[in-house]
């Protein structure tokens, strides 16, 4: 009788665990495929969002042409009953709502929630972008700290991570290198998510990385065979558990499956055939002389 009860009084909690966690959806460039015109966003990503869910948070290019009134009008139809946040990329930073909203933030929880908008265009606004991102964390202790941005923010190169474009990145490097210390001081969680990535075949889809107290999570979709987002679990507690989950067969996928390390080993043979052809002018001659190199070594083996 008593072991019964105590069954019955965990599975109570077991559920009523489950169902206090709030689970938030991290989309990164969801027009979907810059070759397709369809007025909308990616199909994976409309069908996916019938789940049930807390918010979904777009990181940037979601709109691919602002100048679309169908496809806006497509967008805020499918969103208009969802909880939904909007961080603009370089295709929709000039959208109308996004005036006066270069940065925002929520408390979600025991949770500070930065949403970012880097594309800079000028040192005065990094510095007060710095600045906005100081003063609300020590204005507000909480637990975790997310920051939601388009743009990789530290991603210095395409060798380092291949991106969809690197349109404000100058500034937005700056950015990152004037929080990072201060940020990695902090005796707490510090969660980055970026979306800037995943819109050709030829650009990592999911990254993941961690420095000290900071992790790094970027997921992108449009290049037709990877597409992903970030799944963000919060817990009763304020445990953050991030999963990257693939949308053609719904499976949840651990972040060390996309570190750093495998990252850079899937694009280099990638990066190395761009700059093949971009540079054939130079390659052509040191391709002659590695032949030529070759000839000589046959030619002195048959001596």
């Amino acid at each position: 009788m008593l072991k019964g009860l105590c069954l019955l009084l965990f599975i109570i909690q077991f559920i009523s665990f489950s169902y206090s966690q709030e689970r938030i959806y991290f989309i990164g460039h969801a027009y979907g495929d810059p070759a397709v015109k369809d007025h909308k966003m990616e199909p994976s990503v409309l069908s996916f969002l019938e789940d049930d869910f807390t918010k979904v948070i777009y990181g940037g290019d979601f709109i691919y042409d602002i100048g679309d009134e169908l496809e806006i009008k497509n967008f805020i139809e499918f969103n208009q009953e969802r909880d939904f946040v909007l961080i603009p990329g370089n295709h929709d930073v000039k959208w109308e709502p996004f005036k006066h909203q270069k940065n925002r933030f929520e408390i979600f929880k025991d949770n500070l929630f930065f949403y970012l908008n880097t594309n800079f265009a000028e040192i005065d606004e990094v510095k007060n972008s710095v600045e906005f991102i100081k003063k609300t964390i020590k204005k507000n202790n909480t637990k975790n700290i997310l920051i939601f941005s388009h743009q990789l923010i530290y991603s210095k190169s395409n060798f380092d991570i291949r991106t969809n474009s690197r349109d404000n990145y100058k500034l937005a490097n700056l950015f990152y290198d004037n929080i990072f210390t201060f940020l990695s001081n902090l005796n707490k969680k510090i969660y980055i998510y970026s979306g800037d990535i995943g819109a050709f075949k030829y650009t990592p889809h999911c990254y993941y990385d961690q420095i000290d107290n900071i992790s790094f999570y970027s997921s992108g979709l449009g290049n037709g065979i990877n597409n992903h987002l970030v799944e963000i679990t919060i817990d009763k507690i304020d445990n953050i558990t991030n999963l990257f989950i693939d949308l053609n067969t719904l499976n949840r996928e651990d972040p060390e499956k996309y570190n750093r390390w495998k990252v850079r080993l899937y694009q280099f043979p990638k990066l190395i055939l761009h700059q093949l052809r971009e540079n054939y002018f130079y390659a052509l001659p040191l391709l002659f002389l590695l032949l030529f190199k070759v000839f000589l070594l046959r030619k002195n083996n048959i001596v």
